[in-house]
């Protein structure tokens, strides 16, 4: 896994709702199913990834005693770890900061899996 290649994940978690909690449930639901499913189609391309999404899913609901800092905090560790961003569509404040968080570590933000594939080998 050292040579791996490992691109960070981010798009919209919240979207257009304004609460963390049950009444936007749903939408959260459906953006963190559209990043474990980019996130599984970057596995299958042997690429190491990270998702916040996908390791911090609903504790808005689960854990609301755990405020949001400290997973924006544990997720800009794991960003600075990573080789590249992918962004996901999706209008974002935190998406808009992790991109300029990285790029500020000089780390390559894509917007397109494809150019992704093609700019940012995986390294295997």
């Amino acid at each position: 896994m050292k040579n791996r290649r490992y691109v960070y994940l981010c798009g919209p978690y919240l979207g257009d709702n304004i609460h963390h909690d049950h009444r936007s449930y749903f939408a959260i639901h459906a953006n963190i199913a559209r990043v474990h499913e980019t996130a599984l189609t970057l596995a299958r391309l042997s690429y190491g990834f990270f998702a916040p999404h996908v390791h911090s899913a609903h504790n808005e609901v689960i854990a609301p005693d755990i405020p949001p800092a400290y997973w924006y905090e544990l997720d800009l560790h794991f960003l600075h770890a990573c080789d590249a961003v992918l962004v996901l569509p999706g209008a974002s404040r935190g998406v808009d900061q992790e991109c300029q968080q990285a790029e500020a570590w000089g780390i390559p933000v894509y917007t397109s899996l494809d150019t992704l594939i093609a700019e940012c080998r995986p390294c295997t």
